[in-house]
């Protein structure tokens, strides 16, 4: 299972999906996650919710399962599960994560 994760740290989860300046993209294997690589994202302005930019978004981790984030909008949680992609709400360290 490959999913994506908001951080602004690369260690912890801690931002949310609007804010996300890109996306740390990690691989399930059988030791845990293994770091696949980083996608750029661009975030929402002022919390303004826009189709094409979650589209766009989703276009970025379309190869993902799931994504890890603090908080998402309502919105763009539906423009993700409509999109095959599971959000996850979870504050904490990324090798903490247990799919």
């Amino acid at each position: 299972m490959r999913i994506a994760v908001v951080s602004s740290d690369k260690k912890m989860v801690n931002e949310r999906f609007g804010k996300a300046k890109r996306f740390l993209i990690y691989e399930q294997t059988g030791n845990g996650l293994q770091f696949v690589g980083e996608r750029v994202s661009e975030p929402f302005f002022a919390d303004f919710f826009d189709q094409d930019m979650c589209d766009w978004i989703a276009d970025i981790i379309k190869d993902c399962q799931k994504v890890y984030m603090a908080t998402i909008s309502k919105a763009a949680e539906r423009a993700m599960t409509s999109r095959g992609i599971t959000p996850v709400i979870y504050h904490g360290p990324i090798d903490k994560i247990t799919l």
